[in-house]
């Protein structure tokens, strides 16, 4: 069991404040249908906002998320995911508060800062989970192998002859899609196919330039 330290009891308060204003926040919608006022104030920017994120149907989704969030956060359980995944949303929620609506309704001030700073208090409480994300540069890892794992060995040719078998699969559906997909006017645009050949002669470039400086380090 953990020690119950300064740092458990704060960090522990602030996921729990955090979970209570996510199931508050989503429950009052799904349960009760509750809005704020300036959804029905058409004088109010964020107001407009919010119905026409109802109207294509994100509005409950947000709302949905936060309640399930806020019940992870609340048995603590993926707790460092949970306050990432809000954390957009709580920017947004701030920045219309406090740069859109607070000139009209300065109560607002308060509550995209409370929220901001709840959230960021959480991922600070957190922080650790997220130290190998803060590195400049960084080997890439499958999801099921630690950070620290040892580098792969370099590819064998057969490794070699994958990745273009996977590129030519790739352009064939992305090709495939935007021709059949696109309009007749827009079938095929370089937006669409540029960006992955682009990439992948990056890579081989990366590729070829580190392979001297990789024999030269052995």
């Amino acid at each position: 069991m953990q020690p119950r330290t300064l740092q458990w009891q704060f960090v522990t308060f602030v996921r729990i404040l955090f979970a209570i204003h996510l199931i508050y926040s989503g429950g009052a919608y799904i349960f009760f249908g509750w809005v704020p006022s300036a959804f029905f104030n058409p004088a109010s920017p964020v107001g407009r906002f919010m119905v026409e994120l109802d109207t294509i149907g994100l509005y409950p989704l947000v709302k949905y998320l936060e309640f399930t969030l806020g019940l992870l956060a609340l048995a603590d359980r993926f707790t460092p995911l949970v306050a990432v995944m809000e954390f957009p949303i709580t920017v947004m929620i701030a920045y219309l508060n406090i740069f859109v609506e607070g000139a009209i309704a300065p109560r607002h001030y308060y509550t995209g800062v409370q929220e901001l700073a709840i959230n960021v208090a959480v991922l600070m409480g957190y922080g650790a989970y997220y130290r190998s994300m803060l590195s400049a540069r960084n080997a890439p890892r499958w999801l099921w192998q630690a950070p620290d794992s040892p580098s792969p060995a370099a590819e064998q040719p057969a490794g070699q002859l994958s990745i273009w078998l996977i590129f030519a699969a790739l352009m064939a559906v992305v090709l495939a899609a935007s021709w059949f997909l696109g309009s007749a006017d827009r079938r095929l645009p370089p937006r669409d196919w540029l960006p992955p050949v682009l990439s992948f002669v990056a890579m081989l470039a990366l590729q070829r330039f580190a392979r001297p400086a990789a024999e030269r380090g052995a």
